[in-house]
């Protein structure tokens, strides 16, 4: 719009005509605005907004543009009598007041004023007075125009010349606004705070006359949080503000921040200002007066304004006001919820927190650590509100007292015989759900009232324990233990600790609590979405463990009766047993299960004969339905698999229906022994605690005189199913029974008349014949299998026989291409078993012919390892000559031809003097590295820790074998009657020599050692026969 058209407007008296247009629009009562003089009380109720329009915004933009192009060079608006007084004509500027509250293009308004207003200070304060006017006279709802208005009215600070200063005429009087309308008061001024430094000082001036007015003193909530709010947005931080603005609750104090120099200075103003209200804050808990939730505000800014450590020093000198204001006027009123007592507390935790200068303040205060324990709690677990109240409360008030506790010994002893933290225990502990942090914070405390130190008292050791007899007690006698087996276990962890825990424990009906939180256990682990449980199954076993190992010693060496104790306090025994079992699969972590064998075990040893009926039947069925199942039973993620990373504890899997299944069959396993070390490992110990669980039932049967069929036929069900891993229990088991006196040797008969026992044989035979490196499982056969090796070579050996002529050649041939000393060891171990086979075959069935190819095979074997033990002998006499000529170590490390020295190894006794056991096996062909000789065999956690000892030095230094050796092991089978020339000549001969020398070391290697022993008897045996068959043929001529 140009210059001309302008003038044109404001001759035409445009002004004039669009106010009235406007004006004539809007019902009387609307523009109706009372003045100063009327009554103050009267607020005005304005009918419906029907007769706004969107054009109006435009006519304001216009008007504002039409006066103030009306100024001249003198500063003046040349507007006529007429157009002025339609804008600001009137009582109370109608005008003006009008399209304000219609809230019409307020930003075209402002300008409109400020060009109104230009050297015209007057006029401007009349327009703030209309303003503050209608902020009184109308509702909250019809408000907002007008404080958006004064905000834009302050922001143009130094703004044009000649504009009047807004924001002082503003702040002049605004405090008697704030009386109308508060909140809204309140608010606007925390949003001017940070852009307005007129406003920001104006507050912090004069802080101290509207703080305790609006933030303590006022009913309304909504103004007392506002004035927190503003209070807040005084400190020179845009984190600082908006962090408060997001704090959820209570409990979540602010976290320490860098601020400026200038925020600190302000918040520490504003937070000393809080501490002096303490003093004052006593006229607001009157219930009656001032309700619950009066200091609500106040007490949230305290603890959110303590942001250091030095927030928390401040708070020294005012400490006497918190306590006169908690006690008794907040701590004894019977209120359920008292937000007042909720707000000063969770105050009180925060100032104590990481500073025990507070916390001092309590302890060496007689009268407050003797009456701070008096506080009214209501524990109505019914009442959602109560509820949420002590979620929020109780934290913070144990949570002081645990802080207490942690600063002074003699307040620990002294809450520690206080009725009310018995009751906290009885009331708050069992309901995790409602009150998990609260419940924490008194295990907390109960923790420490149960510590002694080394310089404690008789007295004080006797407090202590008093204390656990007393709240063990309590427990035992009002806990349920299926719903509260999460409190059970925590009580349980934290005051049993001593033998005499545990007896009061168990004659407190403590085990039947037990077994009725771990069945509530054991049916939420099978729930498919708790498996968060698993750790508390563990905890729970931990704590059941010794109790029921100290009632076994304790049974036997000092008190017979206590086992009709427990059969007649007990009765559900069984029925954790058989649970156990249960537990035992493949869908179980390995923690849980070592703790299920841990108690099965004390309980095999506490109760055997009951838990042997119970067990063992059990244990039967399964194997049996594993066997005639084809092994179709599914396995889970903790079954070891090659490759494969452990599942963790939260994995969601589950059996379908809680089952045993440590069951393994020869199809289950996915490599050999000794391919692979991680997989060895990883089904070791998977299987091995069963495998021990299993010979401790043995050892208490025939301790009880009672090993009867069903348990040896178990025995030798496992020992089939652990042939795949070597297992040694049940061979040095048996082993023992027959060196033992006091065993009755008809167990022996029925065993070798088992069926699993000749499959056990047959498969170490056949399949697992490097087994027999290890000494037990080597002394086992040679006194067992000549009492069934009839069964076994049942087609005169010949299968046996066949496979094991297969195996020698196949090895023969891998020791030639051996690179590495673990080559050399692996390969010996092989050839090592399979000889020691060779020799129990020909033990009980002499050998009718000399197979050529058998005898080839031998002794190019026993020439290469007698190579290679002549090197280890000469570089041992090297050794000791260098010695005796005064040669370092180092320079033997220096030496030109340098060895791969192999690690330590366990020992391997040689072989007996005579080739073989006769046929009754009283003679061994080996000895075992620690035998205990004739004696009655005792099922102690010493004999099972000892028989852990015998495993296998093959199961502890195989090796992955390499895909040449996987190759030629599975090499055709040639017969034994043939006469097949060998393959290789002298010239493979002695480059085979020459990598076997490589190979040697002064220590040389026991196995290949019990190698050159094994040919050098079968060898013994061929010129036995051949003598023999001579002697026959001279006879018949």
């Amino acid at each position: 719009m140009g210059e001309e058209e302008r003038c044109f407007l404001r001759q035409a008296a445009a002004i004039t005509t669009l106010v009235n247009f406007y004006m004539g629009h809007k019902p009387h009562d609307d523009i109706d605005i009372l003045s100063d003089e009327e009554d103050d009380e009267e607020v005005l109720c304005l009918t419906e907004d029907k007769y706004k329009r969107p054009s109006f915004e435009k006519m304001i933009a216009l008007i504002a543009l039409l006066v103030e192009n009306a100024r001249g060079d003198d500063h003046h608006l040349h507007l006529t009598d007429q157009d002025m007084s339609s804008i600001v004509g009137g009582k109370n500027f109608p005008f003006l007041f009008g399209q304000i509250r219609d809230g019409i293009n307020i930003r075209a308004t402002c300008n409109l004023i400020f060009s109104l207003c230009r050297w015209n200070e007057r006029l401007a304060q009349a327009i703030i007075q209309m303003l503050f006017s209608g902020i009184m006279k109308l509702s909250s709802e019809y408000t907002q125009p007008f404080f958006k208005l004064m905000a834009m009215l302050v922001e143009f600070v130094g703004g044009p010349p000649g504009l009047p200063p807004f924001t002082q005429c503003i702040l002049e009087k605004f405090w008697d606004v704030a009386e109308y309308a508060p909140q809204q008061c309140l608010e606007w001024l925390s949003v001017q705070v940070p852009r307005n430094n007129i406003v920001h000082a104006w507050l912090l001036q004069g802080i101290e006359g509207w703080v305790e007015h609006y933030l303590l003193a006022h009913g309304n909530g909504r103004v007392r949080n506002a004035a927190a709010c503003l209070l807040v947005s005084l400190v020179p931080s845009s984190h600082f503000r908006q962090a408060y603005r997001s704090a959820k609750s209570l409990l979540s104090p602010h976290k320490e921040t860098s601020l400026s120099k200038d925020a600190w200075t302000v918040l520490r103003k504003i937070y000393a200002l809080l501490l002096q209200l303490l003093s004052k804050a006593k006229l607001y808990v009157d219930i009656s007066t001032s309700g619950t939730t009066q200091l609500m505000a106040y007490f949230a800014l305290l603890t959110y304004c303590v942001v250091s450590k030095q927030e928390k020093l401040m708070f020294h000198s005012h400490f006497n006001d918190l306590w006169q204001l908690f006690q008794p006027k907040l701590s004894e009123p019977s209120i359920a919820t008292n937000h007042n007592k909720q707000a000063l507390l969770v105050f009180w935790y925060q100032v104590c927190t990481d500073c025990p200068e507070n916390v001092q303040l309590i302890t060496d205060n007689t009268s407050v650590a003797k009456n701070i324990a008096f506080n009214y709690i209501l524990a109505d677990h019914d009442d959602q509100e109560v509820i949420l109240y002590n979620r929020c409360m109780l934290p913070a008030y144990y949570g002081l007292l645990r802080m207490c506790c942690q600063h002074s010994v003699a307040f620990t002893r002294q809450l520690a015989q206080h009725q009310n933290i018995q009751w906290a225990f009885k009331n708050i502990t069992p309901h995790l759900s409602h009150y998990a942090a609260a419940a924490d914070e008194l295990f907390r405390m109960m923790t420490l009232m149960c510590i002694t130190y080394p310089d404690s008292t008789e007295e004080e050791l006797k407090s202590v324990n008093q204390f656990k007899r007393v709240t063990l007690q309590l427990y035992l006698d009002n806990l349920d233990s299926r719903s509260g087996w999460q409190t059970l276990i925590t009580v349980f962890k934290i005051l049993i600790e001593t033998n005499e825990d545990r007896l009061f424990v168990v004659y407190h009906q403590g085990l039947h609590m037990i077994s009725e939180a771990f069945y509530m256990l054991h049916v939420m682990f099978h729930e498919a979405t708790a498996c968060h449980v698993t750790q508390d199954i563990v905890d729970l076993l931990s704590v059941l463990c010794p109790i029921l190992k100290l009632t076994r010693n304790h049974s036997e060496k000092t008190d017979p009766d206590m086992k009709a104790f427990l059969r007649s306090n007990w009765k559900d025994r069984m029925d954790l047993v058989r649970k156990l079992l249960t537990l035992l699969n493949s869908y179980t972590p390995s923690d849980v299960r070592l703790c299920v064998f841990d108690v099965l075990k004390e309980m095999v040893l506490l109760f055997q004969s009951e838990t042997l009926q119970t067990i063992v039947p059990l244990l039967i069925r399964a194997h049996m339905d594993f066997q005639e199942n084809s092994f179709s039973v599914s396995t889970g993620p903790y079954f070891p698999r090659r490759g494969h990373k452990p599942f963790t504890s939260k994995s969601n899997i589950h059996p379908p229906r809680p089952q045993f299944q440590m069951l393994l069959h020869s199809n289950q396993v996915e490599a050999i022994r000794g391919m692979d070390e991680a997989y060895d490992s990883a089904l070791t110990d998977f299987f091995t605690p069963y495998h021990r669980l299993v010979d401790l039932m043995c050892r208490v049967a025939i301790n009880q005189e009672n090993l009867n069929k069903q348990i040896i036929g178990l025995s030798a069900m496992v020992a089939y199913e652990g042939v795949p891993l070597h297992s040694p229990y049940f061979a040095k088991l048996w082993y023992e029974i027959y060196q033992s006196e006091n065993v009755d040797k008809k167990c022996i008969g029925i065993l070798c008349q088992s069926s699993h026992f000749i499959d056990y044989v047959d498969a170490v035979l056949l399949d697992e014949r490097q087994s027999l490196n290890n000494p037990c499982i080597y002394q086992f056969f040679c006194n067992y299998f000549p009492k069934v090796h009839q069964q076994i070579l049942s087609d005169q050996g010949r299968t046996v026989f066949d496979s094991l002529l297969a195996s020698l050649e196949s090895e023969r041939l891998s020791l030639e291409s051996v690179q590495t000393q673990r080559d050399l060891q692996h390969m010996a171990q092989y050839l090592n078993g399979d000889l020691r086979a060779l020799r129990l075959i020909f033990s009980v069935q002499a050998p009718k012919f000399i197979n050529k190819l058998l005898k080839e095979t031998l002794e190019h074997v026993y020439d290469m390892c007698k190579e290679y033990q002549n090197e280890c002998a000469k570089l041992r006499k090297e050794e000791q000559s260098d010695k005796k000529e005064g040669h370092t170590d180092q320079d033997m490390e220096n030496r030109p031809e340098t060895v791969e020295t192999p690690a330590k190894k366990r020992k391997i006794h040689t072989e007996h003097s005579k080739p073989y056991p006769d046929g009754e096996g009283k003679e061994n062909a080996d000895k075992l590295d620690s035998q205990e000789g004739k004696g009655k065999l005792t099922a102690t956690v010493a004999t099972e820790d000892n028989t852990a000892q015998s495993r296998t030095a093959s199961g502890d230094h195989n090796k992955q074998r390499t895909s040449q050796e996987e190759q030629s092991r599975q090499s055709t089978v040639p017969k034994c009657t043939s006469e097949q020339p060998r393959s290789s000549g002298d010239e493979t001969k002695k480059h085979t020599q020459a990598a076997l020398k490589k190979k040697a070391t002064s220590r040389g290697n026991p196995v290949v050692d019990s190698v050159v022993k094994n040919i050098e008897c079968i060898f013994t045996i061929f010129e036995k026969e051949q003598e023999s068959d001579t002697g026959s043929d001279t006879d018949k001529e």
